[in-house]
């Protein structure tokens, strides 16, 4: 049998960003943190899921070492949350740290009446997927589980999981019943849509192979999706409208948003440039349709379709008060300091979790 080789860990690591990088979008931005206050801090726990599968060994370590390749990742995504913690308290404010992902094996979803198949690679990727079916069951019948049990002891710390909706609403809908200001920590680029958000600031993390970049300001993003282009012709994509439209664009594999696949960004600003120089259409527009014009006939319904699912306001008028409810129900304070150092000393003893921050 081949010896187990650690590196797992690093799918929920990478999210770690450096506190002095960190110093430069907190400290900078217009919501200020003060002294004492209560804030709520949101990490995407699906850019773990998705970090997870692009392992190397991940099938050799599932296979012959399942025990170290749990204890490792628990380890890892409890001390994401112990990083964090540590930094916000360091800010002088006291932290409340949720997880929020999507369940791996909800029913369908609420937005499939505009998308028939939203999330459903999501899901089949990791719960049907040969390659991965294996890390799939892991995360979904022991991570997950432990995870929340493990955080329900721990102050102020939570895993939130949506079943019939979309994650990425969970901040929002936290937010609605809380007066606290909000961060979001995340690597997917749908998440940017909260820069529009008042009491939000959203800190995108876009990492990939040697490339690493922090984003929190709407231009930054917008100049990390259409590239090479003249930054004064993008000013248009820093209102909401277009910034949807642009994502619309963009597509999201895991949401199964693919509208224009290989329409290409060139040709995109080129419709956009041409439309708003003809008066077509205007710069701030109240309706899709008005836009739609602009593309070829076959493109049109998708895009549509695309720009409703790109909507975080659409998808959170389709919430009812059970769903409400179910997130609510999520955030539980046990608190057992004891049990929790005693863990870090028995089950984490090989891959220890800094349960000074976590706890501290």
């Amino acid at each position: 049998m081949e010896e187990y080789i650690p590196g797992v860990g690093i799918a929920a690591g990478s999210l770690q960003v450096k506190w002095e990088l960190l110093n430069q979008h907190i400290r900078s931005k217009s919501l200020k943190l003060e002294n004492g206050e209560t804030v709520n801090i949101f990490i995407n726990f699906e850019n773990v899921l998705n970090n997870v599968t692009m392992m190397r060994n991940l099938n050799s370590s599932v296979n012959f070492h399942k025990q170290k390749l749990v204890i490792e990742l628990e380890s890892s995504i409890l001390n994401l949350i112990s990083f964090y913690r540590t930094y916000f308290k360091k800010e002088g404010v006291n932290p409340r740290i949720y997880l929020y992902s999507t369940s791996l094996v909800s029913p369908s979803q609420q937005m499939t009446s505009y998308n028939k198949f939203y999330r459903s690679y999501y899901q089949n990727r990791y719960m049907q997927n040969p390659q991965f079916k294996g890390i799939g069951a892991i995360i979904n019948k022991i991570i997950i589980p432990e995870i929340k049990l493990i955080l329900s002891y721990v102050p102020g710390c939570y895993f939130i999981e949506s079943r019939t909706f979309d994650s990425s609403i969970v901040p929002m809908i936290i937010a609605s019943f809380s007066k606290h200001k909000n961060i979001i920590l995340s690597s997917d680029v749908f998440d940017t849509l909260y820069l529009f958000r008042p009491n939000f600031t959203m800190i995108y993390i876009k990492r990939r192979y040697s490339h690493f970049n922090v984003i929190s300001t709407i231009d930054a993003a917008v100049d990390s999706i259409i590239k090479n282009e003249n930054p004064f012709g993008l000013s248009i994509f820093y209102s909401e409208l277009y910034y949807k439209l642009l994502l619309s664009i963009k597509g999201s594999k895991i949401r199964n948003i693919h509208s224009a696949k290989g329409f290409g960004y060139g040709r995109f600003m080129n419709l956009i440039k041409d439309g708003l120089s003809k008066d077509i259409i205007l710069r701030d527009f109240e309706s899709i349709d008005s836009v739609l014009q602009l593309f070829p006939e076959k493109y049109r319904k998708d895009i549509k379709i695309a720009f409703q699912c790109t909507d975080l306001e659409v998808q959170y008028d389709l919430l009812g008060d059970v769903d409400i409810e179910e997130i609510q129900s999520q955030i539980i304070d046990k608190i057992d300091i004891a049990s929790l150092e005693a863990l870090n000393n028995k089950r984490f003893l090989n891959f220890p979790i800094n349960i000074t921050g976590l706890i501290g």
